[in-house]
């Protein structure tokens, strides 16, 4: 291997012995390399003026060079769950035979491939692979990781309330990526979608993923993101993450931050239709709605959600399931809240059913596609009946 140093910001860079930066046309490549290297002398030395100094005798608005090549195509990336295969009317699914899958001889770079896009509020588009990749653009709206990661998780979201499962995207789950070779996705972290991409997972990991994805279309994905974002768009101070959170936990049977979550969303929502609806036809509603909102407001009860839930059911706002349903949950949260009791796990589901109802009162849309996402039966493994702990009682009284 042969060092070089970048006169512009003092970085190494290595490259094998037979390959000549000087000559390369890589456009990765900086074309201020010299061969002689000048070592850092202390952990506190930075770059300045083509050489090495301390800190404390830097200018006192040093900042860090940078090099002058750019990165290219930069992007923060999230892969829908569980593993899927977007096709097309152009990209129909890739058939890998058995045999390609057990010899690992399948094109893995094919599921890199970008197939179709997504419009965004940006002058760049997100990106969508066949393997289920999305990406967005690391741009200076999204230039911050935290950018990324609530992007993303709008996206998500625009997909869950069009009716597509998707499940939230937590910081450690983001991925860092760049749009490689003009028509790739390329992710840097170690994952399986890297692994299968590149013909290195084991037998065990790329079976169900190559033989048995599951199969969107991109137009069904494209019609669930619209769908999904003029309805978002049209209740701005409505926090997407706290509904696909929700949704998230509910599905992977963690009940309490199912309801701590969703319980979030009925609270925003019912704001809404508190201030949009409520409060702006309050005048209308018949005498016995304004004898009770004049009572509540006296008592300085109107704050609280359990009167504005009361409220909202005597003027017809919400029905009367409605308000049935949101009392029992909300009676959980508080046990779940004040006294750490876990909730019923049908109480959430049954919450998460409401929720479109509530969704489409708040946003005047009717039958979206959310509604059509149902929670499964909860998992629970079959214990024996016919136990013996011997060995382990026998472990346990020899290492007293």
């Amino acid at each position: 291997m042969k060092n070089y140093q970048d006169k512009e910001t003092g970085q190494i860079y290595a490259f094998e012995d037979d390959y000549d930066p000087f000559l390369s046309d890589n456009r990765n490549t900086p074309k201020t390399l010299t061969k002689n290297i000048k070592t850092r002398p202390t952990e506190t030395s930075v770059w300045y003026d083509g050489g090495w100094i301390e800190r404390t005798d830097a200018p006192i608005d040093y900042i860090e060079p940078t090099s002058s090549v750019p990165s290219y195509n930069p992007a923060w990336m999230v892969h829908l769950k569980p593993y899927s295969a977007i096709v097309s009317d152009k990209q129909p699914q890739f058939q890998f035979s058995l045999d390609q899958i057990n010899n690992n001889s399948y094109d893995g770079m094919q599921l890199s491939k970008v197939i179709g896009i997504l419009s965004l509020e940006d002058n760049l588009d997100v990106l969508i692979s066949y393997d289920g990749g999305i990406a967005i653009p690391q741009s200076e709206k999204f230039s911050k990781r935290v950018d990324g990661i609530t992007k993303l998780n709008e996206i998500l979201c625009r997909f869950l309330l069009g009716g597509i499962h998707t499940e939230v995207l937590h910081p450690h789950e983001l991925t860092v990526g760049t749009l490689h070779e003009k028509t790739h996705l390329f992710c840097y972290a170690p994952s399986l979608y890297n692994q299968l991409r590149f013909n290195w997972a084991s037998i065990a990991d790329r079976f169900q993923p190559l033989m048995v994805p599951r199969v969107l279309h991109l137009n069904d994905l494209q019609k669930a993101y619209m769908d999904g974002r003029e309805i978002l768009e049209s209740i701005p101070t409505f926090t997407p993450f706290f509904l696909l959170n929700g949704y998230t936990s509910l599905i992977n049977q963690n009940i309490n931050d199912a309801l701590n979550n969703l319980w979030i969303v009925v609270e925003q929502l019912t704001e809404i239709l508190w201030k949009q609806i409520y409060i702006r036809y309050k005048d209308n509603y018949p005498r016995r709605v304004q004898k009770c909102h004049a009572n509540y407001k006296e008592s300085n009860y109107l704050k609280h959600i359990a009167t504005k839930h009361k409220l909202l059911r005597l003027a017809k706002v919400i029905t009367r399931q409605n308000y049935k349903i949101l009392e029992c949950a909300r009676k959980s949260r508080n046990n779940l809240a004040h006294r750490g009791r876990q909730p019923n796990r049908e109480v959430v589901i049954t919450l998460w059913e409401q929720l479109p109802e509530l969704l489409e009162s708040a946003t005047d849309y009717k039958n979206i596609g959310m509604r059509e996402i149902k929670i499964g039966q909860e998992i629970n493994w079959n214990n024996s009946h016919n136990n013996n702990f011997d060995e382990w009682k026998e472990l346990v009284s020899l290492m007293k």
